[in-house]
């Protein structure tokens, strides 16, 4: 919010576009200074993650967004989605397959327990 305030104090709502260039703001300030700072950090930022993509499921599920971009646009905006994507999933294989691989029990019933609204789709 540029007064600073937060939103219970604001007198105006942000745009789509100004909550998000205020989390990006707030995310590159995180400097975390212990283990426990870390994890909050992470929490922040993979909600930041979670918010955005779910905006952009929500926008790319309208039939009418397309007729808001050129080609050129959509080209433009899958690549750059497409880098982001494959950057973001080989960091989850990564990190994922390192727990999985130290916690085989744990991992399995976790997986069991997820309900079906929680579970990841490609």
């Amino acid at each position: 919010m540029a007064s600073g305030r937060g939103l219970e104090g604001a007198s105006k709502s942000l745009s789509w576009a100004e909550e998000r260039t205020k989390a990006l703001d707030d995310i590159k300030k995180l400097e975390p200074a212990d283990r426990l700072g870390l994890y909050a950090c992470l929490i922040r930022m993979n909600s930041a993650l979670f918010e955005s993509v779910r905006g952009w499921d929500t926008w790319l599920r309208n039939p009418s967004f397309i007729d808001t971009f050129t080609e050129e646009e959509l080209k433009d905006i899958f690549k750059q989605f497409k880098d982001v994507c494959l950057r973001f999933l080989e960091e989850d294989v990564k990190w994922t397959g390192k727990k999985e691989k130290s916690m085989p029990m744990a991992s399995k019933t976790a997986k069991l327990e997820r309900s079906e609204s929680e579970r990841r789709y490609a």
